[in-house]
C-alpha cells in the first residue's frame, strides 16, 4: 500500500472515532435521559412476588394457555394458586406454578411452568376477567414425555 492510502485510511479511522464521540453518544445519552422510553403506568413493577387480583387473573388465564396447548393425549391438574406471581410493570406478569401432568395412562408427575402475560388495557382494569383481553408473552411446556 502506498503511503497515501495509509494516511487517508489513518484520517478516516480518526474521523470516525471523533464523530462517534463528539456526536453521536451525547445524542444517545440526551434520548436515554429524556422520557422517550418512559411508560405512565399505575401498576409498578416489583422484583418480590405478589398476590393480588391482577396477578391471580393472569395466573388463570395462563392456565386457561397452557390447557389450550396441550396435546390431547395429556392429563393435566391444575394448582389453584401460583407458585410465585411478579407484576413486571405496565400490567406484565410472570407466573410460575407447578402441574402434575400424566401421559395416556402413566402416573402423574409434577413439572413447574412459568408463564409471561400482559394485560392490554392498561390502567383499566374492568376487563381482568376477560379472556380476550390478555395476550401469551411466552409459556413453557409441561407436556414433554416422561424420560
Amino acid at each position: 500500500m502506498s503511503k497515501k492510502k495509509i494516511f487517508a485510511l489513518l484520517a478516516s479511522v480518526i474521523a470516525l472515532i471523533v464523530f462517534q464521540r463528539e456526536l453521536l453518544i451525547p445524542m444517545a445519552k440526551d434520548a436515554a435521559k429524556s422520557d422517550l422510553f418512559l411508560i405512565d403506568s399505575k401498576d409498578q413493577g416489583s422484583m418480590i412476588t405478589q398476590s393480588n387480583d391482577m396477578t391471580a387473573f393472569a395466573f388463570q388465564h395462563c392456565n386457561t394457555h397452557l390447557k389450550a396447548d396441550l396435546d390431547p393425549k395429556t392429563t393435566v391438574t391444575l394448582p389453584e394458586k401460583a407458585l410465585n406471581a411478579w407484576s413486571l410493570g405496565n400490567y406484565e406478569y410472570v407466573v410460575s406454578a407447578e402441574a402434575d401432568v400424566s401421559h395416556e395412562g402413566s402416573a402423574p408427575k409434577k413439572h413447574k411452568y412459568v408463564c409471561r402475560i400482559s394485560y392490554q388495557n392498561g390502567d383499566d382494569i374492568s376487563g381482568a376477567k376477560d379472556f380476550a383481553n390478555w395476550s401469551l408473552d411466552g409459556l413453557s411446556k409441561v407436556d414433554d414425555e416422561q424420560k
